[in-house]
C-alpha cells in the first residue's frame, strides 16, 4: 500500500501564475530571437528585433511580481547576497538559487538587447551608439552574445517547470516532463506574441508560423506524455476541474484549434494568424494555471 504523502502546499496564486506565464513568453521569445539572429537572414532579423522590444519590459514585470509575492518583499536580495556579509550567494545544489542568478543574467541580457534595438532604430537619443549596437549582432562578438542569449532564454523557459518538479509536492514531482512541457509552451507563446506584433505578411513570418505549429504539435505530445507519466495521479487529475481545463483550454482550444486554423487558413482569411496566436496565448496561461493550482489541490495532493 502506497503511503500518503503529507506536505504543505506553497500557497501560490495569481501572482505566481502570471509570473510563470509572462516569464515563459519573455524567455521563449528571447531564445527564438537569438536563434533567428544565429541562423536567419537579415530580413528575418526584423522579427528578432520585435522580440527584443517586448522581452525586457516583460522581465521587469516578472521581477515585480516575484518581489510582491514574497512574504517580506524587502528581503528579495537575500536570494542573491548573504545577509550578514553582502557577498554573492550561489548554491549550485539549490534550484531556487541557480534560478535567481540565471534570472538576473537573463534580465541583464534582455536589457542590453532592448537598449541595442533602441539604439539601432535611433530612439530616445541612442542613435549615436548604433555602431556598438550592431556589434551585438554581427561578427564573433554577436555570435557569442546570441549563443549565450539562446542558452539563457532556453534555461529560463524550462526553469519554472523544473522548479515545480524539484519540489516534494505530489503531482508536481510525479512527472519528469514538466520542464519540457513549460519549455514548449514558452516557445509557442513567445512566437505567438511576435506574430501578433508584426503587421505585414512576409516569408519570414510564414516560417515563424510554421515554427509555432511545430511547437504546438510538440506541446500536444508532451501533454500526453505528462498525463501518462503521472501514473495513478492521472485519473484524479483528469477528473478534476484543473484536468478538464488542461484538456479543453490547453490541448483543444490552445493547440488543436490554432493548428487547424493554420492548415486551413481560408476559414478566417487575414484573421487566421492573430486568432491562432491569441488562442495559443490563452492556452499558455491556462496551462500554467491548471498545473500550479492542481499541485495545491487537496483532490490531487491527497492521493
Amino acid at each position: 500500500m502506497e503511503l500518503e504523502r503529507i506536505v504543505v502546499a506553497p500557497d501560490w496564486h495569481w501572482l505566481v501564475v502570471f509570473y510563470f506565464f509572462l516569464g515563459g513568453i519573455a524567455a521563449g521569445a528571447y531564445f527564438m530571437a537569438a536563434l533567428i539572429e544565429l541562423v536567419g537572414t537579415e530580413q528575418d532579423r526584423k522579427l528578432a528585433k520585435v522580440a527584443y522590444y517586448f522581452t525586457f519590459p516583460l522581465v521587469v514585470v516578472c521581477g515585480v511580481l516575484l518581489i510582491v509575492d514574497l512574504g517580506r518583499p524587502e528581503r528579495f536580495w537575500h536570494m542573491l547576497l548573504q545577509p550578514e556579509t553582502g557577498r554573492p550567494m550561489l548554491k549550485f545544489w539549490s534550484p531556487m538559487s541557480v534560478g535567481s542568478w540565471t534570472l538576473m543574467l537573463f534580465g541583464s541580457m534582455a536589457g542590453i538587447s532592448f537598449v541595442g534595438v533602441l539604439a539601432e532604430d535611433g530612439h530616445l537619443g541612442l542613435g549615436r551608439f548604433q555602431t556598438i549596437a550592431h556589434a551585438l549582432h554581427r561578427g564573433p562578438i554577436g555570435t557569442t552574445f546570441e549563443l549565450l542569449a539562446a542558452g539563457v532564454g532556453f534555461f529560463i523557459a524550462a526553469y519554472t517547470g523544473v522548479l515545480l518538479t524539484a519540489t516534494s509536492q505530489p503531482f508536481w514531482s510525479d512527472s519528469p516532463l514538466l520542464g519540457a512541457l513549460f519549455l514548449s509552451s514558452a516557445a509557442s507563446t513567445g512566437i505567438a506574441v511576435i506574430l501578433l506584433s508584426c503587421r505585414k505578411t512576409c516569408a519570414s513570418l510564414e516560417r515563424l508560423e510554421m515554427a509555432d505549429s511545430w511547437a504546438n504539435g510538440l506541446e500536444l505530445l508532451l501533454i500526453a506524455g505528462f498525463l501518462i507519466s503521472m501514473g495513478t495521479l492521472a485519473v484524479p487529475f483528469i477528473s478534476s476541474s484543473y484536468g478538464l481545463l488542461l484538456l479543453i483550454g490547453v490541448a483543444l482550444i490552445g493547440l488543436v484549434v490554432p493548428l487547424a486554423l493554420r492548415f486551413a487558413p481560408q476559414l478566417l482569411g487575414k484573421y487566421t494568424t492573430p486568432v491562432a496566436a491569441v488562442l495559443v496565448l490563452v492556452g499558455g496561461f491556462v496551462l500554467r494555471y491548471s498545473i500550479v493550482m492542481a499541485g495545491q489541490s487537496n483532490v490531487i495532493a491527497a492521493r
